[in-house]
């Protein structure tokens, strides 16, 4: 591999665009697209870009399971953890209280000119357990998880298994 290359895998990885990384690389304005298929295609710059993605997934701590975790947060969620309420109405908890997994289901705060909360909005719930149940193919299909024969007491078996999992992610056990 050339060092030209090797530019171009380093430039691909900046936004996964083969035209661009071949212009920026050098290669012709005119056959960047085609450099760029050609290239990808050779063994050794697909290999040096998977590894380039890898790392930068390590870096970022890009994971199913990472991914799995924060969709955790959202769906069991309680609001509770965040406000009281009663007859003199609501009063927000201190945000020192709250810890990463209930700070990460927070998706909008909003206040008054004086800085007083008028609105907590936190994420879908209900968007963050079906893609949870999708992902473990309770419903819509089979996915790669989804049990090999999807009867009934799979199903049941799945759901216990993810309740397990998430509560074990929300009490912060489950390292992956």
């Amino acid at each position: 591999m050339n060092e030209r290359q090797r530019l171009f895998a380093k430039e691909y990885l900046i936004d996964l665009n083969g035209k661009e990384a071949a212009r920026r690389a050098g290669y012709s304005l005119g056959t960047a697209a085609n450099t760029a298929s050609r290239l990808l295609a050779e063994p050794e710059i697909a290999a040096l870009v998977a590894k380039g993605k890898e790392q930068i997934a390590a870096k970022r701590r890009l994971s199913a399971d990472r991914v799995l975790e924060e969709l955790g947060r959202m769906a069991f969620s309680n609001m509770r953890d965040y406000v009281d309420w009663g007859p003199e109405g609501m009063t927000l908890r201190d945000k020192s209280l709250l810890d990463a997994d209930e700070t990460a289901a927070v998706a909008d705060i909003q206040r008054k000119g004086n800085g007083q909360v008028v609105r907590l909005k936190l994420y879908d719930k209900l968007a963050a357990l079906n893609a949870l149940a999708r992902h473990l193919g309770m419903i819509g299909g089979k996915t790669a998880l989804a049990p090999p024969d999807n009867d009934d007491r799979d199903r049941r078996a799945a759901n216990a298994e993810l309740r397990e999992r998430l509560l074990r992610i929300a009490r912060g056990e489950d390292e992956g």
